[in-house]
């Protein structure tokens, strides 16, 4: 994040001529990469991915699944409109990655069910938390249109506003994230219901 800012900050300097309407826009990528269970129930499955899902630093245990994402900032240009320095235009590119569960086995048509749904209810999980990063990315990106400096203080403001957006809108996505799991994960979400009934399954 704070090499954006920096970036951004140092951008100023080279400050050209007001250029017109910005075009900014938000490039997704993404990848999806497998871990391999296998299993005849769906209490044999489960455990497979107890085992065997993908961990997050500074997070205890495995995870059934997992996003992450990188982004990175393009094409940042600014300019001089009055006494204000602005950001005419910036395109964020993000890189996401998830890492799921495949179910390598052979099972009942009930434990086929099962895993059916459960994988489902994963893959919008993760769209989830997608979604919110998304939306994380966009905020930045329009925050960093609304940002202005002083040139009569040689736009010596503007980082210092660039850095606070920064903090502000990563702590938005921090607490939107969090809420989304909290939401999901905790007594009578949505979770439990997927993983009772592939644990179930026979």
């Amino acid at each position: 994040m704070r090499s954006f800012f920096v970036a951004l900050a140092a951008a100023t300097i080279l400050l050209g001529p007001f250029t017109s309407d910005s075009l900014a826009k938000v490039t997704i990528k993404e990848r999806t990469t497998t871990y391999s269970v296998s299993g005849k129930t769906g209490k044999d499955i489960y455990q497979q991915i107890v085992r065997k899902g993908p961990k997050l630093r500074g997070r205890k245990g495995a995870h059934v699944a997992t996003t992450t994402f990188n982004y990175d900032f393009r094409n940042i240009r600014t300019a001089i409109r009055g006494n204000r320095c602005v950001v005419t235009n910036i395109d964020v590119v993000m890189n996401f990655v998830y890492r799921t569960p495949k179910w390598t086995g052979r099972g009942s048509p009930e434990v086929r069910r099962a895993w059916k749904a459960f994988e489902g209810h994963i893959r919008r999980h993760e769209d989830k938390h997608r979604d919110i990063a998304i939306e994380y990315a966009r905020r930045l990106e329009s925050g960093a249109l609304r940002l202005t400096g002083d040139v009569r203080r040689g736009c010596s403001d503007f980082q210092a506003k660039a850095e606070s957006l920064g903090r502000r809108e990563r702590a938005w996505h921090d607490r939107k994230q969090q809420a989304f799991d909290s939401s999901w994960f905790g007594d009578g979400g949505k979770q439990f219901k997927y993983d009772r009934a592939l644990i179930a399954a026979r």
